[in-house]
């Protein structure tokens, strides 16, 4: 399970949730075991880390953003916990900022 959350993580970067998705069945040959919801948190953490490294968005940033502690960020980005529902909305609309910018910069 592991090596398929860090393939999800990877290339969640670049495809949508079908995709990733149908992806993910084809490697790995997963049934459902992995919920929408479950890939859509990796795939939306994955995104706004890509823009951490890129120095896009910072963590402090994110923090202020999610109203979460540092210890809470650190979590949410280096592992591939589930974000609760109110963080992964939060991660959707900082994935869209962070395509604006990246198209602007």
């Amino acid at each position: 399970m592991r090596q398929i959350k860090n393939f999800a993580k990877g290339i969640g970067v670049l495809l949508d949730l079908s995709s990733l998705k149908e992806l993910l069945q084809l490697e790995f040959s997963i049934d459902e075991s992995l919920s929408d919801r479950k890939i859509e948190s990796i795939m939306y953490t994955a995104r706004v880390e890509n823009y951490i490294n890129r120095r896009i968005l910072s963590e402090e940033e994110l923090e202020k953003m999610l109203g979460l502690s540092p210890q809470q960020v650190s979590k949410l980005v280096t592992t591939t916990e589930k974000a609760s529902e109110e963080e992964l909305e939060e991660l959707k609309k900082i994935s869209g900022a962070g395509k604006r910018l990246v198209k602007n910069g």
